[in-house]
């Protein structure tokens, strides 16, 4: 039985007047009500975060003279403690960290400079890649050299070895390198349409459907690729927008929305993306072989939709919209696929990552 009040952690944007990085949020799993019950200030630039699977452990970055540095706080009692500095960075703060499959490693992908690596838990042994600026995409606005967006794990249970994915949206790729080495596996790579702009990716290893999805901020979509365990191959690409919507401005150059998160529910069976400018989530219902259609492309209630969570029992999700500078909970009907805000949002400066414990 799942309980009624449970913990959520949100990272927030760098930026924040008081420099507050990282709140608690209180959500009532039965009426979907949420408050924040306690905010960490005083730190630069967390983002995204990891937490272990114990959930003593919070990974993160932050920023400290214009370089990235890995930290951890620790986790106690549905609270945030201390944070212990692990190791410096040869790069700006990273845009998204996650833990290799086995917790021994923290992994991040830089974004401007495209920089991509691995270090302990213990600050120790760092190692890093850089993305080589040899095969850009044809938005000239956004992929004007190679742009490291996110680590993921493949699944060492189902499908591959443990190796570690890192999505660089300027050049419409996906490399994969054995986290403990960052040697790269030349033989396994995902070389995507140009312009595409993949920006998060999502393995869902069920049963006989080993399919990676590629959300694409530049293009509004979601790749899907089957796995074999040695070969990528590209299923389908299905759009996040509705029929006949124009993705870019009258000027022809820039783009009026973007791709942000991709996200599924507990059972894998419904996948959800969202999208800022066209301010929304769409929903997909997740077929025999992995393939995607799409059931409903939900509006929203605020402004730039960068990331989402589901709470435990999927009865409420809780959205960060990012430039509203609020979370909005909304309930979820999963036969409908639809959101319907909850209450009034919650004031927080740029949220963009949400975890529960």
């Amino acid at each position: 039985m799942i309980a009624s009040i449970v913990t959520c952690i949100v990272g927030c944007n760098s930026g924040a007047p008081d420099k507050q990085a990282l709140h608690v949020l209180a959500c009532d799993t039965e009426t979907g009500a949420a408050k924040i019950v306690q905010s960490v200030k005083g730190i630069e630039g967390t983002t995204y975060f990891a937490i272990d699977g114990e959930k003593k452990n919070l990974y993160s970055m932050i920023s400290e003279n214009g370089k990235g540095a890995l930290v951890k706080f620790a986790l106690d009692a549905h609270r945030i403690g201390a944070m212990t500095k692990l190791a410096e960075l040869p790069c700006e703060t990273p845009c998204h960290v996650s833990l290799t499959p086995d917790e021994k490693r923290v992994a991040f992908a830089a974004y401007s400079s495209a920089t991509c690596g691995t270090v302990g838990i213990n600050g120790r042994d760092l190692r890093t890649f850089v993305f080589p600026n040899d095969d850009m995409g044809d938005n000239r606005n956004r992929q004007q050299k190679a742009f490291a967006h996110q680590t993921f794990h493949l699944d060492p249970a189902g499908v591959g070895h443990g190796e570690m994915g890192v999505v660089d949206l300027g050049c419409d790729r996906v490399w994969f390198f054995d986290p403990n080495t960052m040697e790269r596996r030349k033989d396994l790579f995902i070389k995507m349409a140009k312009g595409d702009g993949p920006r998060h990716a999502l393995f869902l290893p069920r049963s006989l459907n080993k399919v990676l999805y590629l959300v694409n901020e530049l293009g509004s979509s979601v790749s899907q690729y089957a796995f074999d365990g040695a070969t990528f191959t590209l299923m389908d690409k299905t759009s996040m927008l509705p029929d006949g919507f124009n993705r870019w401005a009258p000027d022809g150059a820039n783009l009026v929305t973007k791709a942000a998160a991709i996200k599924s529910t507990a059972d894998g069976k419904i996948l959800m993306a969202s999208n800022r400018g066209y301010d929304s989530i769409a929903f997909y219902e997740v077929g025999p072989l992995g393939r995607l259609k799409l059931r409903n492309i939900a509006k929203l209630a605020g402004k730039f939709p960068r990331d989402f969570e589901l709470m435990p029992g999927e009865k409420f999700m809780v959205v960060g919209h990012k430039m509203s500078n609020e979370i909005q909970v909304y309930a979820f009907d999963r036969t409908a696929y639809t959101l319907t805000p909850v209450e009034s949002p919650i004031p927080a400066w740029r949220p963009l990552c949400f975890k529960f414990l």
